[in-house]
């Protein structure tokens, strides 16, 4: 099952009322057969506009961020269900892309060559020497 990103934004609600909203949305989730990883409530703060939701007006709304897997089949209906809730102002599903993991991050970076630094140094040489336009007799008595 693929990752998602749930990020609510809540109306200015006191702790019950938003604990109960809470829970509401965690069991829709459940009830579809996801899994909740993890959740983390941002806090009550002044939106960056004047959102309308359910003909009622907020400036201000308690973020909250829940991680979790689910079906992709499952996520428009859960994303309809958050939708129609009087509660949450506004609901974005986000799918959580892989970590990108560098290959090199540990130990050297070899991709299947031989590092061989010998071989390297004697080529850049051969090419400063043939630069300076010297005789093959002459760049042989130089290495």
């Amino acid at each position: 099952m693929p990752s998602y990103e749930l990020a609510l934004i809540i109306k200015a609600l006191q702790r019950p009322e938003l604990a109960q909203t809470i829970r509401r949305t965690c069991e829709n989730i459940m009830t579809r057969g996801g899994i909740i990883q993890k959740m983390e409530n941002l806090g009550l703060k002044t939106l960056p506009y004047r959102m309308v939701s359910h003909g009622t007006r907020n400036a201000e709304g308690n973020y909250i961020l829940i991680k979790f897997d689910g079906r992709t089949n499952s996520i428009m209906s859960i994303e309809d269900e958050l939708k129609r809730d009087v509660d949450i102002i506004k609901p974005n599903i986000f799918r959580e892309e892989e970590e990108f993991v560098r290959p090199c991050s540990k130990g050297p970076c070899v991709f299947g060559e031989l590092p061989n630094p010998d071989h390297e140094r004697r080529v850049w040489k051969r090419k400063a020497l043939k630069k300076l336009r010297y005789t093959k007799g002459e760049q042989e008595q130089l290495m």
